[in-house]
């Protein structure tokens, strides 16, 4: 996958990894909110698409209640640049995560134990 060397920091390593930076982002209040730092925004942005990669930037408003509590990131990511508010690179990057570990998982049920 080739990727934007920018972008490259804001994909997280994986799902705990994603959790971690947008649960230190999604715990600020919201004048805390308010000032955060473009590189912390984004790095909640990216994982918050990442781990909700079915999920649309433009379509805040009517995000699942499960999700209620980023609406609040949703607002203040509204001032990013598009190739930052958009992060189809975490959406497909999550993706690829995914092929790879259910290839991991479909390889050890069909290996023989005695090649494992």
């Amino acid at each position: 996958m080739n990727i934007d060397p920018e972008f490259t920091l804001l994909l997280p390593a994986d799902e705990a990894d994603a959790t971690r930076r947008l649960g230190a982002v999604l715990a600020l209040t919201p004048s805390e909110l308010e000032v955060i730092d473009k590189d912390r925004l984004l790095l909640a942005w990216w994982s918050f698409f990442w781990l909700h990669a079915a999920l649309h930037p433009d379509d805040a408003e009517v995000w699942p209640e499960a999700v209620a509590d980023a609406r609040p990131l949703a607002d203040e990511a509204g001032e990013l640049k598009d190739g930052e508010y958009y992060p189809s690179e975490a959406v497909r990057n999550r993706i690829l995560h995914e092929r790879a570990k259910d290839s991991q998982a479909e390889l050890h049920q069909t290996a023989d134990p005695s090649e494992t």
